[in-house]
């Protein structure tokens, strides 16, 4: 039960991520990948596990790269643009070493 918790964490911490990313350039980018490595990181101090993180990390991606493609009305919400870019790969980069940082 707590994977299927780690992972909606994960989509919520991904959501604030992809709403924070394009305000107040480039502070709130920062916030974005700060927010999430951090959120990342309480789950398994919550929890205990590593393998709860990487979950949350799989409910993360799951929201930014939905944002990151074209919808019904070829809307984006995540643009391909630096930002954009940076959201993706910074975000990926910061929660992989928020797993490989020990939980307690």
């Amino acid at each position: 039960m707590k994977f299927l918790a780690s992972i909606a964490w994960g989509a919520i911490l991904g959501t604030a991520a992809i709403f924070l990313h394009s305000s107040y350039a480039p502070f709130g980018l920062l916030l974005a990948l700060l927010g999430s490595a951090v959120g990342v990181w309480m789950i398994g101090r919550a929890w205990g596990k590593r393998s709860l993180k990487v979950f949350s990390l799989v409910g993360w991606l799951a929201i930014v790269i939905r944002a990151s493609t074209l919808g019904i009305g070829s809307e984006l919400l995540v643009q391909g643009n630096w930002m954009g870019n940076a959201l993706v790969v910074g975000g990926c980069i910061s929660i992989l070493i928020s797993i490989a940082l020990p939980a307690n």
